[in-house]
């Protein structure tokens, strides 16, 4: 018996959401994956930099808020101290964490647990107003760290 294709209803509220709210700073990206992941990329301004963020909604329970901090900001030079900043950064907030790719590159992500019916766009709009605020507060003291 064939699998019965899951749409992706969290894209389609989304999705009505940011047009409802002229939202429109959103490019809709389809993974044609198995999960049916629909990524709403975009950019926010933090600090005078544009850093590239994304939406990540699937058919999953889960819906990531994924922000690029930096591009290869750990290096063998301040891999040390700079993760120990991080995990500092960690244990200080809840809605988010702070990951670091295997090329040293710095990601904030928000995991928001939701069943298609109970997904609500208007928290993914809140966490990431959480998350701007955050960045426009932390940006200039990661970068610090990051260079130092």
């Amino acid at each position: 018996m064939a699998e019965e294709k899951r749409e992706n209803l969290k894209a389609k509220k989304f999705e009505k959401y940011i047009t409802d709210n002229k939202m429109n700073f959103f490019v809709k990206k389809e993974m044609k994956d198995e999960a049916e992941t629909i990524v709403f990329q975009s950019n926010i301004k933090v600090e005078g930099q544009t850093i590239p963020m994304g939406i990540i909604t699937d058919n999953t329970i889960y819906t990531i808020i994924r922000v690029q901090v930096g591009s290869q900001l750990v290096k063998d030079s301040n891999k040390n101290r700079f993760l120990e900043y991080i995990n500092k950064l960690n244990r200080s907030y809840k809605v988010f964490k702070y990951v670091v790719a295997e090329d040293g590159s710095l990601f904030l992500d928000c995991c928001l647990p939701s069943t298609n019916d109970s997904f609500d766009p208007e928290i993914v709009r809140v966490v990431l107003d959480v998350v701007v605020d955050h960045l426009n507060t932390e940006y200039k003291n990661i970068m610090k760290e990051a260079w130092e």
